[in-house]
């Protein structure tokens, strides 16, 4: 119940990271995010019906360590993947925890991130320059949101996370 007591105006004011890290410690994922691709040349190339398709899985430890997962491929009608590709991160998450409007926020740095292409030559490259911001709203609802920023503001996109039950 001490995490209740962390959401209360007063108390959320002192909430230190390692308050705030035991609620986030586990396995975080976003509902899979699906946008149609229908422009002609879309068509011609991925035929009717493909969708870019995006999976995001955060782990946090309670010690604040976490990594991220971003995983894209464009996905024809018939489960054809095309381009797909992976970006993981490590960040650490600690103090100080911001606080407004009851909404907790720890301070957050990307440690290293990386995109690989999974077909064709198996190409890498760092991601300098990298922010992660997450968010708990409420702690009843089981959700976080979280945000991924590239510096050129290419990729960069905000989800809610809902905590993956151990089985």
């Amino acid at each position: 119940m001490l995490f209740g007591l962390l959401f209360q105006p007063a108390a959320a004011e002192n909430t230190t990271a390692a308050d705030l890290l035991k609620h986030l410690a586990g396995t975080w994922r976003a509902a899979e995010d699906r946008t149609p691709r229908s422009s002609d040349l879309d068509v011609k190339v991925f035929g009717a019906g493909a969708s870019n398709v995006r999976n995001v899985t955060v782990t946090i430890d309670p010690s604040g360590h976490g990594k991220l997962s971003i995983s894209t491929a464009v996905v024809g009608r018939d489960g054809r993947r095309y381009a797909p590709s992976v970006v993981e991160a490590n960040f650490t998450a600690g103090d100080p925890v911001s606080s407004s409007f009851g909404r907790l926020s720890p301070a957050i740095t990307v440690v290293d991130a990386e995109e690989r292409y999974l077909d064709g030559g198996h190409e890498r490259w760092p991601i300098e320059g990298a922010r992660v911001s997450i968010t708990v709203i409420d702690p009843a609802a089981g959700d976080i949101e979280f945000r991924w920023d590239t510096r050129d503001g290419r990729g960069s996109f905000g989800t809610s996370l809902k905590r993956r039950r151990q089985s």
